[in-house]
């Protein structure tokens, strides 16, 4: 579900947007710059989570004012997602204090962990994964992780347990993907967003307390 809802909210920004529809949109042409992430927000990260996507959002790149408004009249009060065997009407909302407002994904924290799985951006072997989700951090600009812990399925409540066929992207040769925790030596901000996926939703990290037990019972 949820990154069948990161590719829909993809398709209807871009159907919304003027032609000739901006790389940092459709993500055509811009690998090596950033472009726009397309979100699903689950509910996640705190003690009674239950996983469902509750929302969505669009991350755009800093300093990119222009791209804000043209997601704002694209999204204007309310738009729809068409998926499979669903039709979904949403409007924008203010909220607080809940995994819908901004601001809890881009908290500051040592500990991170994934809500949805994290694609690796290459097959590196299951011995060598953890030294692959390192190298993810670092692509980002994010530090070397102190401690970190990988998983099949999720390691915080509200994760999203998911198989190879709920992936945003489906691919030919598909990559490794899994669920992962992270300590960092130094509090970093977010959102942290990790992996070949990142910009369809997947790899999406939330900010854990430092003395948080990681359980998704």
């Amino acid at each position: 579900m949820a990154g069948a809802v990161a590719g829909c909210l993809r398709k209807t920004v871009m159907s919304r947007v003027p032609d000739p529809i901006p790389p940092e949109i459709n993500g055509h042409g811009a690998d090596d710059q950033p472009h726009f992430a397309y979100l699903p927000l689950l509910d996640s990260g705190h003690p009674d989570a239950d996983g469902d996507v509750i929302g969505v959002g669009v991350l755009v790149p800093d300093g990119r004012t222009d791209l804000v408004a043209a997601v704002d009249v694209a999204l204007a009060e309310s738009f729809e997602l068409r998926l499979p065997g669903a039709h979904l009407r949403l409007r924008r909302r203010t909220t607080s204090g809940t995994p819908l407002e901004p601001e809890w994904w881009f908290r500051r924290s040592r500990r991170w962990a994934t809500v949805t799985p994290m694609v690796l951006d290459r097959f590196s072997g299951r011995e060598n994964e953890e030294a692959e989700v390192g190298r993810a951090c670092r692509r980002v600009g994010l530090p070397e992780p102190t401690v970190l812990t990988t998983g099949r399925d999720p390691l915080v409540r509200g994760g999203a347990f998911l198989g190879r066929g709920d992936l945003a992207r489906q691919e030919k040769a598909p990559r490794p993907f899994m669920h992962v925790l992270l300590e960092f030596p130094a509090p970093v901000s977010g959102p942290v967003l990790l992996g070949a996926q990142r910009y369809l939703g997947m790899g999406l990290c939330v900010p854990l307390p430092a003395r948080e037990r990681f359980s998704a019972l």
